[in-house]
């Protein structure tokens, strides 16, 4: 076993709490029901999946998400609203155990499928101990500006040139099969928590990962 000597983590699902059924809910308020049909936790339809791939901007999105459920009156901070309900809190233990892993030594990044409007949410969102999110990782590669998405091989093969990790060396954790899937067959060690779970101890006890497994 290799040691591990940097460690991955996904942002929704896994360090940021998520609420599909607020966020649902808040598109059906704005009278957007076939938007609130689109939206998946894991992996990106239409044009939410376009905009996560940069291949359209966020007032794109926007547009076509106002032809797709005939608002045309809906504004697009209403829809950044709308969508920023997905996202709930980051636990401030989940903040001070990437902390823990820094003092280690252990590089820390992020790969995320994820857009500029939910990205503006998050960042804040890491504040909460007191720091930024750039105070957390050495990285933050994130799907829009890499344009690709997870889980091809071609996003986590742009991570792996731009951060210099070596895969058999990285714990990639991330609550999607198909992601967790792609990393494993590129050498990634892998961990994939359950929703909501603490995967503290996994964090604490790197150094005996194939044992707890």
């Amino acid at each position: 076993m290799n040691t591990i000597k940097t460690v991955v983590f996904d942002l929704g699902g896994v360090l940021v709490d998520l609420d599909i059924d607020r966020c649902t809910g808040a598109f059906r308020s704005l009278g957007m029901d076939a938007v609130a049909d689109l939206i998946n936790p894991y992996y990106p339809a239409e044009m939410i999946g376009r905009l996560e791939h940069g291949v359209i901007s966020f007032h794109e999105a926007c547009d076509e998400m106002r032809r797709l459920s005939g608002t045309p009156e809906i504004t697009d901070a209403q829809i950044a609203w709308a969508y920023g309900q997905f996202l709930v809190r980051i636990p401030v233990a989940k903040l001070r155990q990437i902390d823990a892993l820094r003092e280690r030594g252990i590089r820390t990044c992020v790969l995320s499928n994820n857009n500029p409007a939910s990205m503006k949410y998050i960042r804040r969102m890491f504040t909460a101990d007191g720091k930024t999110m750039d105070d957390y990782f050495d990285a933050v590669f994130l799907s829009y500006e890499l344009h690709e998405l997870k889980p091809s091989e071609a996003i986590f093969r742009k991570m792996i040139a731009a951060g210099g990790m070596r895969p058999e060396e990285t714990l990639f954790i991330d609550d999607g099969q198909k992601n967790v899937d792609a990393a494993q067959r590129l050498g990634f060690a892998v961990y994939m928590p359950g929703p909501g779970e603490d995967f503290g101890h996994i964090l604490d006890n790197l150094n005996r990962y194939e044992e707890i497994l």
